[in-house]
């Protein structure tokens, strides 16, 4: 039934997966936003936006190399200028070197360079180059106008200053521009991460949260919580899929639990039903000779289970024709119904078996084979039949009540035959010896009145009353000896118990020492053949003790490859000469009836080394069953 519960739920849960898997692929949408996906635009624009400010600061830097050199140079021209004054003045013969000098630093590639980064100091550089040429070189050769230049010269110089200036803004302004791209670009990625920031709060950590909270309810076998995850992205599927898998598990778990409930329920019942029938054959089995009460002390017990109206039992005695005994699971009385001692009037021989209460009677037969032996009833309402199982346990019952009541009317009949055979067999055995003894007392007793009547010698007198008194001897001595048969108990299962009490017997009264050797362990007799056969051992032991005049007795049990029981019972006595028994004697005889009531014989011998030896040897009944039925078994 266990297996059953399991593989109901495992069919129960497979269908439900299977509901929930295609529920699952018909009513879920696949999700229009994708976290994941904006997470990565998201850090692709961070990255491109990155990369451009990189790009950019690659290329202004560039664009403002050269350019701290460039300023140098239009500064040292400004250096030159004046020196060439001075050089003018003091120092004629170095101003070509001087002028050469600043011409080459006028026309460096670095100033060029710089000009084709800033086309804005193109004319500027041209305007210098020919005021150089045009104003301040003529009035450096000879002959040399050191007044003049110098009057020119800060002109020159102002020219100088402006390209510098000019020059400095420019290298500022894109320094500006690339500050500028610097400033955007963390701007655009500050906003754009805070951006990311909060819509992975808004829609991954806070979902995650609540879908860990339900994850930890379920685990906890709790499927009635719900999660709501707005929107239309990867968590908010899952969340409806989850909660479409809590309300399946709920469902499917209430089903379970139903089941199991119902299958605990069903094997409550089995167990009470099985106690019930234990507990019903025990009782029977205990008291099988008075089962009627019993039967009716587990009435109220066979109601309470089977959870019906009441229940009563009626039997039918064999003894008494038309004599009845009924009782209800309420009492030992009839039930209220019943119309003893009338029962053609009883209201189960009625049509549909109907009470006057409304209800109606279920019976249930005792029967054994063509006997009637009495019925279980159940009243019970029209409109609530009972179901299979109550039937079952009912008819259960029933013939377990009939087997009881069929053992207990077997066993009365086996005691009244054992009654019989054992009256019989005293009979036998009182007619056998005391009664012949008395018979031929009585005519001896007749034959002394004849004797008296007709004048007798004394002497013929006394003879006749020697054997009368002999007689009279012998036939107490047979009434002693089948008092102490008649008394003989074998309360211990098996033959060697009593066998050992009458050892012990024996050798305390006697002074015999007996020897005793039992190898019949595995041979199970019947209660008559251990009957015999102790009674057979005490004879013989009797007569040891009385006529062997012995000192030592063997008593030995065994049995053949045949298996026949045999018996010996040997003494170093004095021996036997005579193996009939003598007048007014029957032991010998006895003992010869019991060998031949075992099926056996009996043999009185003298015995090698002096004594005597009786030796018994019979076939056990249980040799006699036939082994057809177990060879055939076993091939």
């Amino acid at each position: 039934m266990g297996r059953d519960v399991i593989k109901g739920q495992n069919a129960i849960m497979t269908e439900h997966q299977n509901h929930a898997a295609n529920q699952g692929e018909l009513d879920q949408p696949a999700p229009r936003h994708s976290i994941v996906f904006n997470t990565l635009v998201a850090f692709v624009v961070i990255i491109s936006v990155t990369l451009l400010t990189m790009l950019g600061g690659l290329y202004m830097a560039d664009a403002l190399e050269g350019d701290a050199e460039a300023i140098n140079q239009a500064g040292s021209l400004r250096m030159l200028t004046y020196r060439l004054a001075a050089t003018a003045a003091y120092e004629p013969e170095a101003i070509p070197q001087q002028i050469a000098k600043l011409e080459t630093t006028l026309h460096s590639r670095t100033l060029q360079a710089a000009l084709s980064r800033h086309r804005n100091l193109t004319s500027m550089h041209a305007d210098i180059v020919q005021r150089w040429e045009s104003q301040l070189r003529p009035l450096l050769n000879e002959p040399i106008d050191v007044l003049r230049y110098r009057e020119q010269a800060p002109l020159f110089v102002d020219e100088l200053d402006r390209l510098v200036h000019t020059l400095q803004k420019s290298s500022e302004g894109k320094l500006e521009v690339v500050r500028a791209l610097q400033v955007g670009t963390l701007f655009v990625i500050v906003l754009i991460a805070f951006t990311l920031i909060y819509g992975l709060h808004n829609n991954l950590a806070t979902p995650l949260r609540a879908l860990t909270l339900l994850a930890r309810q379920v685990g906890r076998g709790n499927f009635g919580g719900q999660v709501e995850v707005p929107g239309d992205t990867e968590l908010s599927l899952l969340a409806r899929t989850l909660n479409q898998m809590n309300r399946e598990l709920a469902g499917l778990y209430g089903e379970m639990e139903q089941k199991v409930d119902e299958k605990t329920a069903e094997l409550t019942r089995s167990n009470e039903i099985l106690q019930l029938l234990f507990n019903s054959a025990r009782m029977l089995y205990n008291q099988p000779d008075e089962p009627e009460l019993l039967m009716g002390q587990m009435l109220g017990r066979v109601q309470q289970v089977l959870g019906v109206g009441p229940i009563s039992l009626c039997l039918n005695r064999s003894a008494g024709v038309g004599s009845h005994t009924a009782m209800t699971s309420f009492g030992l009385s009839p039930p209220e119904y019943c119309k003893l001692p009338n029962c053609a009037e009883c209201p189960v021989n009625s049509e549909g078996s109907m009470l006057p209460s409304g209800n109606r009677l279920i019976s249930f037969e005792l029967r054994s084979g063509q006997e009637e032996l009495g019925s279980l009833r159940i009243e019970q309402p029209l409109q609530a039949p009972l179901d299979p199982w109550q039937t079952q346990l009912m008819e259960t019952l029933a013939d377990l009540f009939t087997a009881s009541l069929s053992l207990a009317q077997l066993g009365q009949h086996q005691a009244r035959l054992a009654l019989m055979e054992e009256r019989a067999v005293i009979a036998r055995e009182l007619h056998d010896s005391l009664a012949q003894a008395l018979s031929a007392q009585k005519l001896q007793l007749a034959r002394l009145k004849r004797q008296l009547a007709q004048g007798i010698p004394t002497e013929n007198l006394l003879e006749t009353l020697d054997q009368v008194d002999r007689g009279l001897n012998s036939a107490y001595r047979q009434l002693r000896e089948l008092l102490t048969t008649f008394r003989i108990k074998v309360d211990q299962p098996g033959l060697h118990p009593a066998l050992m009490a009458t050892v012990d017997e024996f050798s305390q009264h006697s002074g015999l020492d007996i020897h005793f050797d039992y190898q019949l362990e595995h041979a199970p007799l019947k209660p008559n053949e251990e009957v015999h056969c102790l009674q057979i051992v005490r004879e013989a032991l009797s007569n040891v003790v009385k006529h062997a005049q012995a000192s030592n007795c063997w008593l030995t049990f065994d049995q053949d490859r045949q298996g026949t029981v045999r018996v010996r019972i040997e003494d170093d006595g004095v021996g036997i000469s005579d193996v009939q028994s003598p007048a007014g004697h029957h032991g010998l005889t006895i003992l010869r009836e019991r060998a031949n009531s075992l099926n056996g014989t009996i043999s009185i011998e003298t015995r090698e080394g002096g004594g005597t030896r009786v030796h018994l040897r019979f076939p056990p009944a249980y040799r006699h069953i036939p082994l057809t039925q177990e060879s055939v078994s076993h091939d």
